[in-house]
C-alpha cells in the first residue's frame, strides 16, 4: 500500500501571530480499499496545537479523520468496512469505491476540488465540487468552512444511502463526518439538548463537542448551512459527530438538480462557551 500524499495545509495566525497549522488534507492514498480511499483532513488541531481529529482507528479502520463519506452510493459502498443490507444485517462484501481528486485549484484560504466517486469497476458515478475555507477567529479559535455540492457523473439518477435508509433504525450516518481521537468528559449538546441519546437523531442548527483531548481541553462548534439533516453521535462506544444525510430514507441526485450540504465549524482550545464561538 502507498502512503498518503499531502494536498494541502491550511495556516491561520495564532495568539503570537505566527502562522500555526490547523489542518492538513490527504490524499487517502495510504487507506486499504476495504475503508475507502478518499481525501480527508487530518490531522486538524486547535490553534494551540491540540489534535483533534483520528486517523484509521483500530476499532473502525474506515474512520478517517474529518470529511465525507457515503455508504451507499447506488448500491456502491463509499464509506468503508461491510455493508449493511436490508434483512441481512452488516454483510462483507467487495463493493467499495474509491474518491478521487480530479483537480484542484486555491484562491486565498479556499481550495475548491473536483472530486469523482467510482465503484469497484472504475466507473465513475458521482461528482463532488467541494470547497474549504479555513480562517482565524482570534487568540485561541478559528473556522473550517466545507461546502460539496453533488451531481450525478452520468445522465442517470443516482440514489444516497446507508444503514438508516437500509433498515437500521438510528444508524442513519453517511453525509459529514468528524471522527475525534480518544477524550474524556465529553459534553455533547445543541440549543436545546444535552448528551448522546438527547442529541443523536435530532434536528437543530448546530451541534457542539467539548472534551479533554489528553489534559488538554477543547470545543468544536459544528454548525449546518442551509440544510436540516439529523445529526448523529457516538460518545460511549466511540467519539464521532456527523451529518446525516439519509438518516430514515435514501436522497435522489437527479441531473440538473445537484445536493449541496455546507457545513461551519469553529474549532477552539479550552471548553468554550457554544453559542459566543458561533457568535464571532
Amino acid at each position: 500500500m502507498t502512503s498518503d500524499a499531502v494536498l494541502h495545509r491550511w495556516r491561520v495566525p495564532d495568539r503570537h501571530g505566527a502562522a500555526a497549522e490547523v489542518a492538513t488534507e490527504l490524499d487517502g492514498g495510504g487507506t486499504a480499499r476495504a475503508s475507502v480511499p478518499r481525501p480527508y483532513l487530518h490531522p486538524v488541531r486547535t490553534l494551540g496545537g491540540t489534535v483533534l481529529s483520528a486517523h484509521h482507528p483500530t476499532d473502525h479502520d474506515w474512520h478517517c479523520g474529518v470529511g465525507t463519506a457515503i455508504p451507499d452510493v447506488d448500491g456502491i459502498n463509499c464509506w468503508g468496512g461491510p455493508t449493511y443490507v436490508r434483512d441481512e444485517g452488516y454483510v462483507r462484501r467487495d463493493d467499495h469505491g474509491t474518491v478521487a481528486l480530479e483537480r484542484a485549484s486555491v484562491v486565498g484560504d479556499t481550495r475548491t476540488e473536483e472530486l469523482l466517486w467510482r465503484g469497484p469497476d472504475g466507473r465513475p458515478v458521482l461528482h463532488e465540487e467541494r470547497t474549504t475555507t479555513c480562517t482565524g477567529l482570534g487568540p485561541d479559535a478559528w473556522e473550517l468552512r466545507t461546502t460539496s455540492t453533488f451531481r450525478p457523473a452520468g445522465n442517470a439518477p443516482v440514489r444516497l444511502g446507508g444503514p438508516g435508509s437500509n433498515g437500521r433504525t438510528g444508524a442513519g450516518y453517511g453525509g459529514f463526518w468528524w471522527r475525534f481521537p480518544d477524550c474524556a468528559g465529553v459534553d455533547v449538546r445543541t440549543a436545546t439538548a444535552t448528551g448522546e441519546a438527547a442529541v443523536h437523531g435530532s434536528v437543530a442548527p448546530w451541534v457542539a463537542w467539548s472534551a479533554t483531548f489528553g489534559d488538554r481541553p477543547a470545543t468544536v462548534v459544528l454548525e449546518a448551512v442551509g440544510h436540516q439533516d439529523p445529526w448523529f453521535v457516538r460518545v460511549a462506544e466511540y467519539p464521532a459527530l456527523g451529518s446525516a444525510l439519509a438518516w430514515a430514507s435514501a436522497v435522489t441526485v437527479a441531473p440538473g438538480s445537484p445536493l449541496v450540504r455546507a457545513f461551519r465549524a469553529v474549532v477552539a482550545d479550552g471548553l468554550a462557551d457554544p453559542v459566543d464561538l458561533l457568535g464571532r
